[in-house]
């Protein structure tokens, strides 16, 4: 066995001797000092704890408001959405009006101009099948009077029918609308 080494005074320490000096004083406990008792100590430990009561309290109120916060967000996304998709709904109800409204529209004025052609048509036929210059006159009167009255009941025919395509396509959304502000009211 080797001899132990002898180190002088002012060595530096090996990791290992270091390590053996460290476990010394855990092997001995020592007494921990007294402190003597301050008047000061409890007040101060009491003030302590009901800053640490108040803490908590205010805590909580702020997580309640949060929560109730975080509540109301999801009820007005919530209202938001379903009234946005009443609208999207109103509106798509209002558009397929306007299109058969003008589909109609179109066809009522295919229809007038088609029986104007008719009417001109046999106006020329019947024109040339005239015998003198007072029956073409004749002829002449009537076709102007048959075509005023037949523009006159076209023009209130497309007027109506306009009426109702304006009412159809515009009650979806007004009464979605009136629905909305009684809501919001």
């Amino acid at each position: 066995m080797p001899a132990p080494r002898k180190t002088p005074k002012n060595a530096p320490i090996q990791p290992a001797e270091a390590a053996a000096l460290e476990a010394i004083p855990a092997a001995m406990p020592f007494p921990a000092p007294e402190m003597p008792e301050s008047p000061t100590l409890p007040l101060l430990k009491e003030t302590v704890e009901a800053s640490l009561g108040k803490a908590a309290e205010f805590q909580e109120q702020i997580r309640q408001a949060a929560e109730d916060s975080l509540e109301k967000s999801k009820l007005v996304y919530a209202r938001t959405r379903e009234v946005a998709e009443e609208a999207t709904t109103s509106l798509s109800v209002s558009l397929k009006a306007v299109t058969r409204g003008v589909n109609d529209l179109n066809v009522k004025t295919v229809e007038a101009l088609q029986a104007s052609a008719d009417a001109q048509f046999a106006f020329v036929k019947a024109l040339f099948a005239t015998k003198s210059v007072s029956e073409m006159i004749d002829l002449q009167g009537e076709h102007i009077r048959q075509q005023i009255e037949t523009l006159n009941a076209a023009a209130k025919d497309l007027s109506e029918l306009i009426q109702k395509v304006s009412t159809e396509s515009v009650e979806p959304i007004k009464s979605t609308l009136s629905k909305s502000l009684k809501i919001a009211a």
